[in-house]
């Protein structure tokens, strides 16, 4: 353990420690379910698509995880992995834990594999019928930040009542795991779980701001990022090949054409970069208020952070959280937690070896599942 010096927690183990972390319970199995649900928001119907996982015996837990994907991703990265071994939340349930796992607005098609190539692939808005193209690309500037924790929040009432949830986010589906306490009717979050999370993005922006004072481009506001195997390796995602049963970034991609969206709008991405100068357009081309494309800026609410364990994982080869040094000012994860630490009942943040940005998706994932848990059942979410 180790402290940086505005106080955050960090942890940081061995390869070997990290092999030798063991279930805290027997394997007892998952039982799954499709849920999909149809709300409106922005004027317009949209459906939101999850697969909740549930142990096969008992529930050993009062306590239920809703687990959200990263950009151009979908639930799928989150039940499997590309080899076929079991992702986080199937990992969760078979411990005694349900979680669901909620794919963003427009990720998920019907019947759930992607048979369009990525190149002309566009957003799925509604599972019973094909929208007309023009629809599409309006409604790619109605689908915000809010639309997304909006449908994940109706899925995690539905399948959860009454209960203590813990709320995960990869990368871009880190701040929206951070907001879903806003919207829940039934539920309520206790804990922030996260793997390459990030940050709030208003923090995002402030760090940004910071480290480099130069505006970023922004993204074309009819513009949709698309995946490749050229793109993930750009990117940094490319794991070793010994964390990576299902081979390289070729193979990862050809698994992920099938499953994951492969695609990013740029309304996601100016949102979620917060790129605040190009937001107003789309409130011009909409009619919506400035504040439907701003409002997730703002800072997390106090008093329901401090009530909220933040524990936060990562790996020490995520060049885009990890890097330039050890200091706040040049590594965003130590900004990150460094704020945690003074905001949230409490935090702590593990640095795994070896990983990457993708290594919830690696060998050994479950040992991921399996410190989340014993933080839960060693009272790290409890008031």
């Amino acid at each position: 353990m180790e402290r940086t010096s505005g106080g955050a927690a960090f942890h940081y183990p061995t390869w070997d420690d990290w092999l030798a972390i063991a279930p805290p319970h027997r394997d007892q199995g998952v039982v799954t379910e499709e849920v999909t649900l149809r709300f409106m928001a922005n004027g317009v119907d949209w459906d939101a698509h999850g697969t909740l996982h549930r142990p096969a015996g008992a529930p050993l837990s009062e306590h239920g995880f809703v687990l959200l994907h990263g950009g151009a991703g979908s639930e799928a990265e989150l039940c499997e992995t590309p080899d076929g071994r079991p992702g986080l939340a199937r990992v969760l349930a078979s411990q005694g834990f349900p979680a669901l796992a909620v794919s963003f607005v427009g990720h998920y098609p019907a019947g759930g594999v992607w048979t369009t190539s990525p190149a002309e692939r566009m957003p799925v808005y509604l599972l019973d019928r094909e929208l007309p193209r023009d629809e599409i690309l309006h409604r790619n500037m109605l689908c915000t930040f809010d639309v997304h924790v909006t449908g994940a929040a109706l899925l995690a009432d539905h399948c959860f009542s009454d209960m203590p949830l813990i709320a995960f986010g990869h990368s871009t589906g880190g701040p929206m795991a951070l907001a879903l306490h806003k919207k829940l009717k039934k539920n309520k979050i206790v804990g922030l779980v996260g793997w390459g999370s990030g940050e709030p993005n208003g923090w995002s922006r402030e760090w940004a701001r910071w480290f480099s004072p130069a505006p970023e481009a922004s993204f074309p506001i009819d513009s949709i990022a698309r995946r490749s195997v050229e793109s993930f390796r750009k990117a940094g995602y490319e794991d070793e090949r010994s964390l990576c049963p299902w081979g390289g970034a070729a193979e990862y991609t050809a698994w992920a054409d099938r499953r994951k969206s492969q695609f990013k709008t740029s309304l996601c991405d100016n949102q979620h970069q917060a790129i605040v100068e190009a937001l107003p357009e789309y409130a011009r081309r909409t009619g919506l208020p400035v504040e439907a494309y701003t409002g997730h800026l703002r800072d997390p609410d106090p008093d329901w952070l401090a009530r909220t364990g933040v524990y936060l994982m990562l790996g020490e080869k995520d060049s885009r959280l990890w890097s330039a040094g050890r200091t706040a000012q040049t590594n965003r994860q130590i900004f990150a937690s460094e704020k945690f630490a003074t905001r949230a009942l409490r935090s702590l943040t593990t640095v795994v070896p070896r990983y990457g940005h993708f290594g919830f998706a690696g060998l050994y994932n479950e040992k991921i599942a399996y410190l989340w848990l014993k933080a839960l059942l060693g009272g790290f979410f409890r008031p």
